[in-house]
């Protein structure tokens, strides 16, 4: 595994509870987003693994839906796990940088080879042979 000494921070936006810097999500509203990359992008936001859970939830800042309440990665970005919402309803067009990275991500994904030969040499007995 891959370790990394900091992931970069994506989708938190400025709002009434947030301390001062953080972008305005209307800044980034692009309703001529190319709606196949688009919903590319939302699918990748929803595949992240857990990072971590917070006991209460965000609010969207455009319907005041609740929004989710974890922070997803990738190994390489973090994010609110509501920010496929952000991009998927709302039209909010992610920086450039992290859109080309979904994109290389899911060729890469779709396109490497796969190995079967470790998985179909594994018995049932050796799987079941760990110790407890």
């Amino acid at each position: 595994m891959v370790k990394r000494k900091k992931l970069i921070l994506i989708g938190y936006w400025d709002g009434e509870a947030t301390s001062p810097g953080w972008p305005s999500v209307h800044d980034f509203v692009d309703p001529n987003w190319d709606v196949d990359e688009r919903l590319l992008v939302a699918e990748y936001l929803q595949t992240g693994l857990i990072a971590r859970a917070y006991a209460g939830y965000s609010r969207c800042r455009f319907c005041g839906c609740n929004n989710g309440a974890l922070e997803l990665s990738d190994g390489y970005f973090v994010w609110p796990d509501g920010l496929s919402h952000y991009v998927a309803m709302h039209n909010v067009r992610l920086p450039e940088r992290f859109v080309i990275h979904v994109i290389e991500m899911t060729d890469h994904l779709e396109a490497i080879e796969r190995d079967d030969a470790w998985w179909r040499q594994t018995s049932l007995a050796q799987r079941s042979t760990r110790p407890v």
